[in-house]
């Protein structure tokens, strides 16, 4: 089971619970010489969804369809004992690297979808637009603002739950913290402090980001990975100070977990130490239902 697939999981698992982190996923790529730009659309889940397939897949240890405390903590257990080799203290560099161990293909398939015209690099326009498709997936209300407010970790480093990998996150399968959420815009692009992020605090954020590492006017497969990369690493050290509580440069298999901890407890409906795919799939339709 590998670290990224539990950290992705967890953070379609935030979504799924309202936690205040949006995670954007990209639409069916198009034919590589089709010049109609693809739309951008949130992720689906339904009936046995991929929620409830993640969720099992990662922490259900003895394959019997529902997660016990004990297996989730086990788990976790586990991926800190792999990220520290042993140690009892995860580094900010030890945390960092769970989330880029799988980034660059994940980069790489993502590169592939915002190039909509399969020229084999992405331009402003592409960047663009794959970004504004985002940002009007969150402004629901067509009113071009993001409301901060109900976004958890908005001002504090956005969710650890963390589980946020995601580009787009990801969500996704194994999608690194590459994902600009809810939280992390809010973070990131709530320029002026207002609690809010307008469409052109948005779109300046997303011109700065291209222009940092395209050459040319153009991201090659390569730039748009350092692009993730960067923007994974400082999701990583917001979430690592908010969960060093301590301060001592260092987490505890206790302060790693703890954002799960809260997480598991959330989707344990009836707080019986189990969570079920029924539990799981109810935690989805609920989301949804709140958000008609």
């Amino acid at each position: 089971m590998t670290p990224t697939v539990r950290y992705s999981l967890l953070l379609g698992a935030a979504l799924a619970i309202g936690t205040g982190v949006a995670i954007a996923q990209m639409g069916d790529s198009p034919s590589p010489h089709s010049k109609t730009r693809p739309s951008f659309s949130a992720p689906s889940y339904s009936g046995r969804g991929r929620l409830a397939e993640r969720f099992l897949a990662e922490f259900d240890i003895n394959k019997d369809g529902k997660v016990t405390h004990d297996e989730f903590n086990r788990t976790l257990a586990h991926e800190f004992s792999v990220a520290t080799k042993g140690a009892p203290g995860m580094t900010l560099e030890q945390y960092a690297s769970i989330h880029l161990k799988d980034l660059h293909d994940e980069a790489n398939d993502q590169f592939h979808r915002i190039d909509w015209n399969g020229d084999g690099k992405i331009s402003q326009e592409e960047y663009t637009a794959a970004e504004r498709d985002r940002f009007e997936q969150m402004d629901r209300d067509g009113t071009g603002v993001i409301a901060c407010s109900s976004s958890r970790g908005s001002r504090n480093g956005g969710s650890a739950s963390g589980t946020s990998r995601a580009r787009n996150g990801g969500s996704s399968g194994g999608r690194g913290f590459s994902s600009r959420g809810r939280s992390t815009i809010c973070f990131s692009d709530d320029l002026n402090r207002d609690g809010k992020v307008t469409r052109a605090e948005f779109d300046h954020a997303t011109q700065a980001a291209f222009n940092t590492f395209a050459k040319g006017g153009f991201l090659t497969p390569d730039q748009y990975y350092q692009l993730q990369a960067a923007q994974s690493r400082a999701i990583s050290a917001r979430v690592f100070q908010r969960l060093d509580r301590d301060h001592d440069g260092k987490l505890t298999l206790a302060e790693f977990a703890a954002s799960q901890e809260r997480l598991f407890s959330r989707l344990d409906k009836n707080n019986d130490g189990v969570v079920t795919e029924d539990e799981l799939t109810t935690s989805r339709r609920s989301k949804v239902a709140s958000r008609n």
